[in-house]
């Protein structure tokens, strides 16, 4: 059966309204701006707007779920949004705001620079005015990995201290003195090291 027609008006407002539940999760989701097609139908369902009769703002949506999804591939067919597999994002929210994804380069150079003994990462994040829930999808999505807390790695040292305490592994079992002489750190940050690499390769 053909789809019958959407109507012009129902389809800007769709848009418009679809486009705002996509920001609104963006701006919460920075590093994980992507919906799930039925997640971002619910939620425009949610966020419909419970306003009186004759309010400017009032005109309710009439489209079912199915003319939504139809609208949402032809808004992804036009490069209004992005999907991979049942995901969508705004081609906007490809890369953070330039002045933040500075502060996060920022962030992660200082903890960088550091050495194996980090800074505090919540410290760091503080004083370059990066939000709290932006250090936890850091962490979530693996660009920060977090032993212990108050110590947190970039993705680079952590790498790096897996390859030094390999070579080391050579010799023999792994000691929180020998990983502390290794790293150059203190006896708390290699006995967090060895609990995170024991933790990771045990089985679940």
């Amino acid at each position: 059966m053909t789809p019958r027609p959407i109507d012009p008006a129902q389809r800007r407002l769709a848009e418009r309204r679809l486009l705002d539940v996509l920001r609104r999760h963006a701006r919460r989701q920075p590093l994980h701006p992507d919906l799930r097609i039925d997640t971002l139908v619910a939620e425009l369902r949610t966020a419909e707007p419970k306003r009186p009769a004759g309010h400017r703002g009032a005109q309710r949506l009439t489209l079912d779920d199915g003319e939504l999804r139809l609208l949402i591939d032809e808004m992804v067919t036009a490069g209004v949004v992005l999907r991979q597999a049942r995901r969508v994002q705004l081609v906007e929210t490809l890369r953070l705001d330039p002045q933040m994804q500075a502060r996060i380069d920022q962030l992660l150079a200082a903890l960088s620079e550091s050495g194996f003994t980090p800074l505090p990462a919540e410290r760091v994040a503080r004083r370059l005015g990066i939000p709290l829930q932006l250090l936890d999808q850091l962490r979530a999505s693996g660009e920060l990995v977090t032993l212990a807390g108050g110590i947190d790695y970039p993705r680079s040292s952590w790498a790096e201290i897996e390859a030094r305490l390999q070579g080391l592994e050579a010799s023999g079992p792994l000691s929180v003195r020998a990983v502390r002489d290794e790293l150059g750190t203190t006896r708390r940050h290699a006995e967090a090291i060895l609990r995170h690499r024991r933790q990771r390769r045990s089985p679940a």
